[in-house]
């Protein structure tokens, strides 16, 4: 069974936390949940599920070949083996995670969860569908190498999205002490954000200690409220065009470019682009963290300055 095969256990209680959700902001008077996102969502975590009844994986071949050379016979009963497993599920999700927004190609599947631009449980559900294409999970052979079965991965893996669905909310504030710690709503939504200073960090799953120990980790902060979405929307709430959206723009580099800087286009950073003519996370952090010291230049026009270069 897939990731998002053992999910669906899990939808009667997503589908009360939407609801809460829903009607504790109704008798705030907050807005967290629009029609055309809402759909958009629905529509997307449905296509995903169609996708995920398809046998075809060349990941899970993958997986079962590094398993079938497993370097170590893992005892099942060891008071050890679930500890183990979810540390070390914990540590390559953080890679997964984090390359998924480092490396265009896997970006291009994972930029579907982080095309909308309200934040709700049910955004929590919003995955791209080419996965298989983009096959972002190879990332987790190691563990498959190290002696842990497949079908063990997959179910801790569910159990870490699981977790993840409640961070995805407006609602509850920051959690103290377990800030920087474990994820938190407040951590996921700086991961949610699209702010200069906020691009590409907490990528944990359950836990922030990776973060901490690969210098990703960054709290939420009061003077810079989250706007949430893609630097270079879609400007589109149709399903289709979102689950294809950073393709298309891949594409349209290619062909906009020599074959040469094709590595790159596919493969670098996005925002990536020759002679400098683009601009990264990483460019707009800088750029952003200058232009505050010289009191100059503020994150929208930072964020201005990306979307227009990747125009």
């Amino acid at each position: 069974m897939s990731v998002h095969g053992y999910l669906m256990f899990f939808l009667p209680v997503f589908a009360v936390m939407i609801a809460v959700e829903f009607w504790i902001s109704r008798k705030r008077g907050l807005r967290l949940y629009t029609k055309d996102q809402s759909i958009a969502s629905v529509v997307i975590a449905i296509g995903q599920r169609l996708i995920s009844f398809v046998p075809l994986s060349l990941v899970g071949v993958l997986w079962y070949a590094a398993y079938d050379n497993k370097l170590f016979d893992l005892s099942k009963d060891a008071w050890w083996y679930i500890p183990a497993l979810f540390l070390g599920l914990e540590f390559f999700y953080y890679w997964f995670h984090r390359l998924s927004h480092e490396v265009r190609w896997f970006w291009a599947t994972h930029s579907v969860h982080h095309s909308i631009e309200e934040m709700n449980f049910l955004a929590a559900y919003r995955f791209g569908w080419t996965g298989r294409i983009s096959m972002a999970s190879l990332v987790y052979t190691p563990l498959c190498l190290l002696g842990f079965p497949p079908t063990h991965i997959v179910i801790m893996l569910a159990f870490n999205l699981m977790y993840q669905s409640w961070l995805h909310t407006n609602l509850i504030g920051k959690l103290g002490p377990l800030e920087g710690i474990v994820n938190t709503p407040s951590a996921h939504r700086v991961h949610h954000a699209k702010n200069a200073d906020y691009l590409d960090r907490n990528h944990g799953g359950v836990l922030m200690i990776f973060d901490r120990m690969f210098g990703t980790y960054v709290p939420e902060r009061e003077d810079i409220p989250v706007e949430y979405g893609l630097i270079k929307p879609s400007g589109s709430t149709n399903p289709v065009r979102i689950a294809f959206h950073e393709w298309g723009n891949i594409i349209n580099d290619l062909k906009q470019h020599s074959v040469r800087h094709w590595p790159a286009l596919l493969f670098g950073p996005p925002g990536w682009a020759p002679n400098g003519e683009g601009s990264t996370s990483a460019a707009l952090r800088a750029q952003y963290r200058e232009g505050r010291g010289a009191g100059g230049a503020n994150e929208s026009a930072a964020l201005g300055a990306r979307s227009t270069a990747a125009s």
